[in-house]
């Protein structure tokens, strides 16, 4: 697993701006490192079992992150989230019980 670090730039700095004509800032966020970050939801409906199959090319497993969140409104998402399986394209959620609501996904992969 890599770390890295963020930072933003200012990309009007890095060009001649003369005093007469000011520019906003134009802020840009830049790692160290080549980033990957990708975001999604899987639908639950009376079920206990769903995947997610990722829209990035990843070289090898990415770091990933669940959490449930109750669409339906209907307070039944007290469940435990647990992945199953991860591979290079795609992800298995299992739930402790059947719900309806929606699945967060968050993957993460920093090339080191």
């Amino acid at each position: 697993m890599g770390s890295t670090k963020f930072t933003k730039r200012d990309l009007n700095r890095f060009r001649k701006v003369y005093p007469y004509a000011q520019r906003r800032k134009v802020l840009k966020t830049i790692s160290d490192n080549e980033t990957t970050i990708e975001v999604g939801t899987i639908t639950f409906t009376s079920t206990d079992s769903g995947s997610y199959t990722f829209t990035e090319a990843y070289s090898s497993a990415p770091n990933v992150v669940v959490s449930v969140y109750d669409s339906a409104g209907n307070n039944l998402a007290g469940v435990v989230l647990n992945i199953t399986a991860i591979t290079t394209t795609s992800i298995t959620v299992t739930s402790t019980s059947s719900f309806t609501g929606t699945v967060n996904v968050q993957v993460i992969k920093i090339e080191a």
